[in-house]
Order: structure tokens, then C-alpha cells, then sequence
């Protein structure tokens, strides 16, 4: 289970240090990082991410006030060196409140924390519906993209990269983050056009560049075909030999 957030901090060696930290929890995933919370706010505006790992002191907007403004917010964590606001931040409803200078027991502790709470989530029932005509490169749907309802056109799709409850669909142009499940998507996304490589990707047939051994290469991503599927995949691409 990979869990996405993003660091925000005005204070650069603090948000150095928890770029560091991240780093060093593999089931984290740091999608940006932003000096002030009204750049964070945009960037949520069109990316949908679990964490906020959120400073509280903050020139022109405060952690706070960032949080207050937000309507579908993610987990957050507060990040400070004043813990006169630990009783603000519970009543936000936080998911933790960090007291600097924050050891990385205690980070590890706190993101644990997070992993159990987003595991015992449930999972959404949406599912897209594909809208299709008689020529195959038209066929498109809409998903949700953090506010933004986004069209994704299937031929442009070039591999989904599955995180639980959130999806990453790779396109020609775009990365485009999602609130669904892998099996929901994997519903509407099939063979011929689309082949199950590992638990957590699925790829579009036409865009593999090459294969080499237990390894997709598309473009300029290399990406790991799993055990459970190298059966299925290998006999799809056997099919398409000369």
C-alpha cells in the first residue's frame, strides 16, 4: 500500500528534513513539496494525495487557516515548533500534531498511525463508465481528478499505476490522480487494449516498448512484471508474435 502526501514548510531546513524522512519510509510516496500553503492549496486543487505533513507558522497563510480553508481535505499532520496549538489542530480533527525537533521514531510512530487508518478506509463503489464508438480511438470516460471531473481518452492511456484506494493513470500528457480501486478500473480496462502485468500495474498493450526478462520497459519507465501474473501476460504477448 502506497500512501501519497506532499510536506509544506516555509522553513527550508525543516522541509529538508522531512523530505529526508519520507524518503525513508517505503510505503511513502512524496508527490511535492511547497515553502507556502497557498502553492499546497493549488496543487490540491488538481492532485488528490493522503497526507499533508503541514507546518503551522506560515507567512501570509498558516497551517491552520490552510486547513480551514480546505473543504475535502486529506490526513493531516501538524509539524511545529509551538505546541500551544495542539488543542487548534485536534479540534481540525487532525491526524497527529508533531512537536519540532521531530525524531524519526516518532515520524515512523505517526505514520503508522496514518497506514492503519487509510488500511480500514473503505473502498469507493464508483466505477467509470466507458463511452464507446465505432472507431476505437474515441473511446474515453470521465473520472475524478481531486475537484476537477477529467476526461481520459483509453487510447491515450500508457500504464495505471494502482496505490489502494488511489490510482495514477500514466497518459501521453498527463498524470492524472484518482480516488479508485485497481479492481474497479481493471473492470473497464481490458484485454485486447490493456493486460495485467503486477499487482500494482496495468499497462496498454500498444505502448510497451520492450520486454526483457521479467521487466516491461515503456518509454522511459521500466516497470516489474509479477510473479502471479507472467502466465497471462507472456501468452498475450506470444499471441501477438510474427
Amino acid at each position: 500500500m502506497k500512501i501519497t502526501c506532499i510536506a509544506v514548510d516555509d522553513e527550508p531546513l525543516a522541509l529538508q528534513k522531512m523530505h529526508d524522512y519520507i524518503l525513508r519510509v517505503g510505503y511513502l510516496e512524496l508527490l511535492a513539496e511547497f515553502d507556502n500553503a497557498l502553492e499546497a492549496i493549488e496543487f490540491l486543487k488538481s492532485n488528490k494525495v493522503d497526507v499533508i505533513f503541514l507546518d503551522i507558522q506560515m507567512e501570509e497563510l498558516t497551517g491552520i487557516q490552510m486547513v480551514e480553508a480546505m473543504k475535502d481535505k486529506p490526513k493531516v499532520v501538524f509539524t511545529t515548533a509551538y505546541h500551544e496549538y495542539a488543542i487548534k489542530g485536534y479540534e481540525l480533527d487532525i491526524c497527529d500534531y508533531l512537536l519540532k525537533p521531530i525524531s524519526f521514531a516518532r515520524f515512523l510512530q505517526t505514520c503508522e498511525k496514518i497506514h492503519s487508518l487509510l488500511d480500514d478506509e473503505p473502498e469507493t463503489e464508483y466505477q467509470p463508465v466507458i463511452s464507446r464508438g465505432n472507431n476505437p480511438n474515441d473511446d474515453f470516460f470521465f473520472i475524478k481528478n481531486g475537484s476537477v471531473t477529467q476526461k481520459v481518452k483509453l487510447d491515450e492511456i500508457v500504464f495505471v499505476e494502482g496505490m489502494k484506494d488511489y490510482l495514477r493513470i500514466h497518459t501521453l500528457n498527463d498524470k492524472i490522480m484518482t480516488l479508485l480501486s485497481f479492481k474497479k478500473l481493471e473492470q473497464s480496462l481490458t484485454y485486447p487494449q490493456f493486460v495485467r502485468i503486477h499487482k500494482s500495474y496495468l499497462v496498454a498493450i500498444d505502448k510497451i516498448t520492450s520486454i526483457e526478462r521479467n521487466r516491461v520497459t515503456i518509454g522511459s519507465e521500466i516497470l516489474p512484471v509479477g510473479e502471479s501474473y507472467r502466465r497471462q501476460f507472456f501468452q498475450v504477448i506470444e499471441d501477438r508474435k510474427l
